[in-house]
């Protein structure tokens, strides 16, 4: 019995020192797992677009057409030249004005007000006028890296281990936005601000003091 405590108080040290060493190892083992969920957002990408056209084809449902693309896309001026053929007498250049005062009009008719309208002479292009339009333009794009959970696209519902958690979601928000062009956000002009001027501005609001009335004016005496 003696001999059994011996070994038992021999045999218990070696016992606590093997779970020290143990919670010691698993301690020093780096338990941290990738996340698996996306941290990629919607793209905006940014292209110059372009497109020739003849003057025969831009007719109202093109123009309407055009313009519905630059309010959603487009930013900035709308470059539009009309080129024509010097030697020709059916579109020569005042031809060529003529058609670019009619589509710079019809344009701004449709909601583009930012038209740089011009001609510009090509010698043997022949009889037929074209457009050249430009304008810089923004897409929505799907998140880079990412693409939707199997079942989405079509009816294959294999397991992917790849996949990236949220990804679908931000790949069919991309599809949704109706002004791609407003995920640039508003540049900065550089203008300074006066800050007491801006306060001025709200502090009779503040006050509680009622604003003057606006009167209209009137072309009679009445």
């Amino acid at each position: 019995m003696s001999s059994q405590k011996n070994k038992l108080t021999i045999t218990l040290p070696y016992t606590i020192l093997g779970v020290i060493m143990l919670c010691m190892v698993l301690t020093g083992c780096d338990l941290h797992e990738p996340t698996k969920l996306s941290q990629n957002r919607v793209q905006v990408e940014e292209e110059q677009f372009s497109d020739t056209l003849p003057i025969s084809h831009l007719n109202d449902a093109a123009l309407s057409g055009l313009a519905h693309h630059y309010r959603k896309h487009g930013d900035g001026p709308l470059e539009l030249t009309v080129t024509y053929d010097p030697k020709s007498s059916k579109s020569n250049a005042m031809h060529a004005s003529d058609e670019a005062a009619r589509l710079s009009k019809a344009l701004r008719s449709n909601g583009v007000s930012n038209v740089h309208a011009g001609i510009l002479p090509v010698m043997n292009s022949g009889h037929q006028m074209n457009a050249m339009i430009s304008y810089t333009a923004y897409n929505a794009l799907a998140p880079k890296d990412c693409d939707v959970m199997p079942g989405v696209r079509d009816y294959t519902v294999d397991a992917d281990e790849d996949y990236k958690l949220g990804c679908t979601i931000e790949t069919t928000f991309a599809r949704q936005i109706a002004r791609p062009k407003d995920l640039k956000g508003q540049s900065d002009t550089g203008g300074l601000t006066d800050g007491r001027r801006s306060a001025n501005t709200v502090e009779v609001y503040r006050t509680g003091v009622p604003n003057e009335p606006l009167n209209g004016e009137s072309a009679t005496d009445e």
